[in-house]
């Protein structure tokens, strides 16, 4: 029986969910680099049920591991920022060890010492985008199963990323109108006085917003009203408000001289920017 494949070789261009560093995503990483370095014997993922998998390639198997890994102190006290050490482990399983009794290390098909060299330079020194580069821990002799005369190793390798705390999308109201307003005078345009009569609300809308150096004077009289006591004014949308205790009647038509300067609005338009800007 096969040792089972579990996922599909990772190709590094994007993974879903839950993100781009998690175990499984490195696991396929470290099956495609011994892969494409070593193609005399099977790579795969360690079984599900080891007790049930017999080898059956001819040489031997390499199965991958996640060992575990071990979790630093916080970098950051604003969230949760750690190290995160994972080990991955390497069982090589093979029929030699790669010489005969009294001979030299070597053979007709490769043994166990020439794989075990071959896994250390396949991953040491190898990257995962997102972590550090993989380096070797340990070597051992795991045992020989007698039943399949199969020689058993496990070589260990760490590499170190980060865990941080998951985010969520900051729930701002979405973009529906912008006003950006020229400042410090450099497109200012003076107007001359012109009549301009309250509404019932005793309000006048000027034509154009951004005004500064607003001006009220009585048509018949040329008396100036006085800004604050008679009348206030809301410069950003260039409407003016008469003051029920001031010297303007309701309804009365004053003369208003002001000077306005650039104003350019971006409006949401339903796609996916806003509007171009007007002025």
């Amino acid at each position: 029986m096969a040792a089972a494949v579990l996922d599909s070789p990772w190709t590094g261009t994007s993974f879903a969910p839950p993100t781009p560093l998690d175990i499984a995503t490195i696991e396929n990483a470290i099956l495609t680099q011994l892969r494409s370095a070593i193609g005399t014997i099977e790579i795969a993922h360690y079984p599900d049920r080891p007790e049930s998998y017999r080898m059956t390639h001819r040489i031997g198997a390499a199965l991958v591991r996640y060992e575990g890994a071990r979790y630093e102190r916080l970098m950051d006290t604003a969230a949760v920022v750690q190290e995160r050490r994972l080990q991955f482990e390497i069982t090589l399983m093979m029929r030699d060890l790669g010489w005969g009794v009294g001979g030299q290390a070597d053979g007709t098909s490769p043994g166990a010492y020439a794989l075990i060299e071959e896994v250390r330079a396949a991953l040491t020194g190898f990257r995962v985008p997102g972590c550090s580069k993989m380096y070797p821990l340990r070597e051992r002799f795991a045992g020989r199963d007698k039943q399949g005369a199969v020689w058993v190793y496990a070589i260990r390798f760490g590499l170190t990323t980060a865990a941080v705390e998951p985010s969520s999308a900051d729930n701002f109201p979405l973009f529906v109108k912008g006003i950006a307003q020229e400042q410090s005078g450099l497109t200012a345009i003076s107007l001359a006085p012109a009549p301009y009569t309250f509404n019932t609300n005793g309000q006048i809308q000027l034509p154009q917003g951004n005004v500064s150096e607003v001006a009220l004077t009585d048509p018949a009289s040329g008396i100036a009203y006085k800004a604050g006591t008679d009348y206030s004014v809301d410069a950003v949308n260039g409407i003016i408000t008469r003051n029920p205790s001031g010297a303007i009647a309701a309804g009365a038509t004053v003369d208003a001289a002001y000077t306005y300067a650039e104003t350019a609005t971006a409006a949401a338009g339903g796609g996916n920017a806003p509007t171009a800007p007007t002025n």
